[in-house]
């Protein structure tokens, strides 16, 4: 094996620990850019009921997209409708949402004027 293909080994410095592994993408008030932010991919556990693994089967079997597509696109649902309506219409949406009744919450949204 030669010197080159050796892989460099810790040498127990604060700098080695500290160093990221890999240069990100910064812009010039050295934050990460929200383009950036969308690829790079984490590993997250989600606890869930046992009702709500149910509706996110149900949910890709009707989709046919994976799951934490999903749970991306429900994490964006919530996120920009509790930006537009604000905290009281939000929590008002969320108990309507919370009856699971279908038919009340075309009702309930009918009032909204989009």
């Amino acid at each position: 094996m030669s010197k080159d293909k050796i892989p460099k080994l810790f040498d127990g410095s604060v700098n080695e620990l500290t160093r990221p592994s890999r240069p990100r993408k910064k812009d010039e008030k050295g934050t990460l850019k929200s383009k950036d932010m969308k690829k790079e991919k984490m590993q997250k556990t989600l606890y869930i009921s046992r009702d709500m693994n149910r509706k996110l089967i149900e949910l890709y079997g009707e989709e046919g997209r994976r799951q934490s597509i999903i749970v991306e696109d429900a994490v964006n649902l919530y996120y920009y409708l509790r930006m537009a309506l604000g905290e009281k219409k939000f929590e008002e949406l969320l108990s309507a949402v919370r009856r699971e009744d279908p038919e009340f919450l075309r009702d309930y949204m009918g009032r909204f004027k989009l």
